[in-house]
């Protein structure tokens, strides 16, 4: 009897040290998921300087960063023509086509903000590229163009939200431990800024056109207003992106 009750008693022990193992387990899996930040570096900006000739502006042998698994570049890219209603087609990294995730206005339109997307990571024939020219091909006419590239590492490339809008702020639901890019084009202006974000590029292309290129990141779930600032109306885009980690 006396054996048969120390039995039980290593039998309840076992299963309760069993289970903490397992706790500690799921535990450690969950927080092995959020040690995996997004990286984000802005590695380019381009600035054409006003109006160059169309319909392809080419900015050659840029820097697209350390070649890494999982590596994604990202694109803000504000543009405007002078009494044109124009498209931006496509934009190439390298001789591959770019996808566009999001933009300011329907089109044609004479000015616009864009935000697009290729993937540069292990088994992507730009896995091993650190440096090619970039393009931004319209369906004609002489623009003007600012443009931030990113190199992102650890997000999925699957947005988590999109938004645009025309005023002055925008608003971008972040999920934890995600990040947003946020760009935006005001015409007829020569100053301002935005707010509540890091400005990785802000400059004056051509007469009265402010192209500004943003990201910022957040620990929790969340929206966050971005504000310009600024004489006139701004068109904004954005892209929140989660941890592939989260998916």
């Amino acid at each position: 009897m006396r054996n048969r009750r120390r039995s039980v008693v290593w039998i309840a022990i076992a299963l309760v040290l069993a289970a903490l193992a397992i706790t500690a387990a799921i535990i450690g899996f969950q927080n092995l998921q959020r040690s995996s930040p997004i990286m984000v570096s802005a590695v380019l900006a381009f600035n054409s300087g006003g109006l160059v000739p169309g319909p392809t502006v080419k900015a050659p042998s840029k820097n697209l960063g350390a070649v890494a698994t999982g590596r994604d570049i990202w694109l803000e890219v504000s543009w405007k023509f002078f009494g044109e209603l124009r498209t931006l087609d496509t934009v190439t990294v390298g001789d591959l086509r770019a996808r566009r995730l999001v933009r300011s206005h329907d089109v044609p339109s004479s000015a616009n903000s864009e935000i697009w997307f290729i993937s540069a990571g292990s088994g992507d024939i730009l896995e091993n590229t650190t440096s090619t020219d970039i393009g931004f091909t319209f369906d004609g006419g002489n623009p003007s163009v600012t443009a931030q590239i990113y190199r992102v590492v650890g997000a999925s490339e699957i947005p988590a939200a999109t938004a645009s809008e025309s005023g002055d702020r925008i608003t971008i639901t972040i999920p934890a431990d995600g990040i947003a890019f946020i760009s935006l084009i005001a015409s007829g202006t020569t100053s301002g800024s935005m707010s509540n974000v890091t400005e990785d590029f802000s400059a004056l292309c051509g007469k009265d056109f402010l192209g500004i290129h943003a990201s910022t990141s957040s620990t929790s779930a969340e929206s966050e207003t971005a504000t310009f600032s600024g004489n006139s109306t701004a068109d904004f885009a954005a892209v929140a992106l989660q941890s592939a980690a989260a998916r």
